[in-house]
């Protein structure tokens, strides 16, 4: 088997270090120099979350379907995986009037996309308009969220105190050192993932939607799975709502800039309505329960299995047909 194929676990680790180091790096820098950490969570970490997923799309031109296959594999993931395990580890409680507008930008994010995908393809025209819808979430965000952040004033005086105790070079250097970790991560675990298409003979976009997909999503994963066990709920699910939100606007509207994705056919009838249900799922266990528990858990991984299982099944699911 050829050494490529060791990019895939290699690239998965450097894309795991190089957002944890860059995210870490400029929070703390931005404090230091005065930003409030409500602000740096609204744009730094928000964003630092998506990195791997943005990384990747920018540098998968030469094979447009895993841009596809990254971000509406990766969302699905996010949902029927993240969540799923979280959920089996400790139920998730959390009001769904403290999180309505996330919930319903979720949403909104995933329809916007399908929406465009409509027309056949995803260009520059169409990444505008998703970076465009980046920033008027942002815009509302900030302005629906910030008075929240003012009543937690305690919280924010602790993570300054700990960021100052940060020399400045070190957060330079985790900035320095996490955004080549992402670039040379995502460029081998890229390569990795066109040498496995190219050993089993599966399309691009399978490969994107599996591989690509969980490899990218592992900080959001973790970071799950770690407030699972601290039951930190409402970290669990502001994690994933925020990384969907992202992935679709900022890392499909960067990726699209760049160049022309077509959208297949399957990817129209299957993948999207899939990604669709899934948000769906989440918002409706949110709004009628304040909660996912523990069998609703193992229903999103089993949800997430099937889909799988039917890509694996129906190969066709996955080809290049427009």
């Amino acid at each position: 088997m050829s050494w490529i194929l060791l990019g895939i676990p290699i690239g998965i680790i450097l894309l795991y270090f190089g957002s944890e180091w860059m995210v870490d790096g400029a929070k703390k820098m931005a404090i230091r120099l005065g930003v409030t950490p409500f602000l740096v969570g609204l744009t730094v970490v928000a964003m630092g979350s998506s990195a791997p997923e943005t990384v990747t799309s920018l540098l998968s031109s030469g094979n447009p379907q895993f841009i596809v296959g990254n971000i509406v594999g990766s969302n699905i993931a996010n949902v029927g995986l993240a969540i799923g395990i979280a959920a089996l580890i400790s139920p998730i409680v959390c009001k769904f009037t403290e999180i309505r507008f996330e919930m319903f930008s979720m949403t909104a994010a995933v329809l916007i996309v399908t929406v465009l995908a409509v027309t056949g393809t995803l260009g520059y025209i169409h990444g505008a308009i998703l970076l465009a819808a980046l920033f008027v979430f942002l815009f509302f965000t900030y302005r629906l969220k910030k008075n929240a952040a003012a009543k937690d004033e305690k919280t924010e005086e602790a993570e300054k105190e700990e960021s100052i105790k940060t020399p400045l070079w070190k957060c330079i250097a985790l900035v320095g050192a996490g955004i080549p970790l992402l670039y040379f991560g995502a460029r081998v675990f890229i390569e990795g993932a066109v040498e496995l298409a190219g050993i089993f003979g599966v399309s691009d976009l399978m490969i994107g939607l599996i591989v690509v997909a969980v490899g990218v999503c592992l900080p959001e994963l973790c970071i799950c799975i770690v407030a699972a066990y601290r039951k930190e709920n409402e970290l669990v699910v502001s994690n994933i709502v925020g990384s969907v939100v992202f992935n679709s606007f900022f890392a499909l509207g960067i990726g699209v800039l760049y160049t022309t994705v077509p959208v297949t056919h399957y990817t129209m009838i299957f993948h999207l309505p899939v990604m669709i249900l899934m948000a769906v799922l989440l918002v409706m266990l949110i709004r009628f329960g304040n909660k996912v528990t523990r069998w609703q858990g193992a229903m999103l991984i089993s949800i997430y299995s099937a889909y799988i299982l039917l890509m694996m099944i129906f190969p066709e699911l996955t080809q290049g047909l427009v």
